[in-house]
């Protein structure tokens, strides 16, 4: 599971994460993004995210990256986008999100466009 998969599953947004936390917007932004890794953050902040989300320091530090934004295709990152907004609004079409990104993975995979390492830990993620 990822940063951004953990909000999602705790149903809330980065806005609200926010909010609640005393973080700024920018700093989640950063940690969603890839862009500053988790295990830089400092201890303030790892607690804030962790009393939100309810989850320990530990759970938080042993969190996955998120995939790199170039390594994959931008309709496989649509489809991730996609059950990620299904599984945070506990949509009834969650099946057919999930059985999309399943389709996208395999087709990416087949065609070469991701890796077969990529894929399996694309499917570990989220299907496992």
């Amino acid at each position: 599971m990822t940063f951004l998969d953990l909000v999602a599953y705790k149903k809330l947004t980065l806005a609200e994460l926010s909010r609640r936390s005393g973080i700024p917007n920018s700093t989640l932004s950063d940690i969603a993004n890839g862009k500053t890794d988790i295990l830089d953050c400092s201890g303030k902040t790892l607690l804030g995210i962790s009393k939100v989300l309810g989850v320990s320091i530990e759970e938080l530090l042993n969190l996955e990256p998120e995939e790199a934004k170039s390594l994959l295709p931008h309709c496989l990152l649509q489809c991730i986008k996609d059950y990620r907004k299904a599984v945070k609004t506990n949509s009834h079409l969650i099946d057919c999100h999930s059985d999309q990104l399943n389709s996208e993975i395999n087709v990416s995979e087949v065609e070469g466009i991701i890796s077969s390492e990529q894929a399996d830990r694309l499917r570990r993620r989220y299907f496992y």
